[in-house]
């Protein structure tokens, strides 16, 4: 482009230099130089006309030749812009490819480390299907153990069930031998009752006749006195009497022998019904008494520890309080009540709180004053919602010591609403 513009610009000074004319065949001649007189007259005009022509081409040409000139400057100056805004951009692709060279060889190490990753999680996915794989054959072997102990367990669920089928049917039996026996001494009571009132009946009629028969010989024996007759009718009222009272007490002692069997009946048709609730709770899997209390025999004046235990089980039914660990666990769900009683040591000062699963809910306070001689008592209570497995215990929250005694004074109670 620069030389193709260097050339035009020679050819246009040579055109501007040394124009040439098709009338002056190519030399340079000016019009004052042409000899006219070798002309014809009618020429002359003609010629005139045509050096005129001639002038305008000129002078048109010239103005082209400087409108050239002037868009060749300005094309000289577009050329060197273009060239300052290529080396410019030259430099700017140089520093765009130096960073893009820096951008691969970053994209490079990252392709590295991605692969470097790749590899370490192939290697962690094939040690994870190596662990699946022994976690499903361990799955398999824990499914064979359970469905054996589930065998077992129904094996064993049957002979019970067979062992309490049979107790009741022994009970059923027992129960229809009770049911006729009792039906039997309903039956017997009515005979019984009139033959003891016959045999009463009986008695009291030879009673009569005995009487009488004495009324008789007293009525022969006018000469006996009215003291020793009076004496007579009070010796027989009182045989009389001792006779009707023993006869009375015999039916009394018969009624409740058989109101004993009755109860013994009542007792037989209770136990069946015991048994089958305890067989219920039994299946169920629950008891609904729970409640304990225990306590400390013996003083400590330093104990500083965290857990208060109270090894002196007075009561646990349910079996919820440990003496070992001093813990209460709940063996079912449902709203329990907490009470705590602790005895300060002599002039020093315990604190202890009631806590569930590690919470602490209520807290006791027990000191003394200096100018005091007796001891103080911190108790508390609280109402508990727990659920099966839930723990609660005795925690020391500040202080030093406390008191007791062989019939514990410091104690722990609870029990299941």
């Amino acid at each position: 482009m620069k030389r193709l513009s260097c050339f035009s610009f020679v050819v246009i000074s040579l055109f501007g230099s040394h124009a040439f004319s098709i009338l002056t065949d190519g030399s340079i001649k000016n019009s004052t130089d042409l000899d006219f007189g070798s002309l014809d007259t009618k020429h002359v005009d003609v010629f005139r006309q045509l050096l005129n022509q001639e002038t305008l081409i000129r002078m048109t040409l010239v103005k082209n030749v400087h409108a050239l000139m002037k868009d060749m400057v300005s094309l000289q100056q577009s050329l060197v812009s273009s060239e300052s805004e290529m080396s410019s951009l030259k430099e700017t692709t140089t520093r765009e490819i130096a960073e893009l060279k820096k951008e691969v060889r970053s994209l490079k190490l990252e392709n590295n480390r991605l692969s470097n990753k790749v590899t370490i999680c192939n290697e962690n996915i094939e040690s994870l299907k190596e662990n699946l794989t022994m976690v499903d054959v361990s799955r398999r072997v824990f499914e064979t153990q359970l469905l054996q102990e589930k065998q077992m367990f129904e094996q064993n669920t049957s002979g019970i069930l067979a062992d309490i089928k049979t107790e009741v049917r022994y009970l059923s039996i027992t129960l229809l031998d009770l049911n006729e026996h009792s039906l039997e001494i309903d039956k017997n009571i009515p005979k019984l009752i009139d033959n003891r009132y016959e045999l009463i009946s009986g008695r009291l009629n030879e009673s009569l006749e005995a009487y009488n028969a004495e009324l008789r010989s007293a009525n022969d024996k006018v000469s006996l006195t009215l003291t020793d007759l009076q004496k007579s009718q009070q010796i027989i009222t009182d045989s009389l009497s001792d006779h009707m009272n023993n006869t009375m007490e015999d039916l009394q002692s018969e009624l409740k022998q058989t109101q004993f069997e009755q109860l013994k009946l009542s007792s037989s048709v209770s136990s069946l019904e015991v048994f089958r609730l305890n067989f219920t709770n039994r299946q169920c899997g629950a008891s609904t008494k729970v409640a304990f209390t225990a306590g400390i025999t013996s003083s400590d004046s330093s104990w500083s520890g965290s857990t208060l235990v109270f090894p002196k089980i007075i009561f646990n039914a349910g079996g919820g309080y440990n003496p070992t660990t001093g813990m209460f666990t709940a063996p079912v769900d449902g709203h329990y009540v907490f009470f705590i009683s602790v005895q300060s040591y002599d002039l020093k000062e315990i604190r202890m709180d009631i806590v569930l699963n590690g919470e602490s809910k209520v807290r006791t306070m027990a000191f003394d004053y200096a100018d005091k001689d007796y001891f103080e008592t911190g108790v508390n209570l609280v109402v508990l919602r727990l659920n099966q497995g839930d723990k609660v215990w005795i925690k020391r929250y500040t202080g030093i010591g406390y008191y007791s005694d062989s019939v514990p004074i410091t104690t722990f109670s609870g029990f299941l609403l």
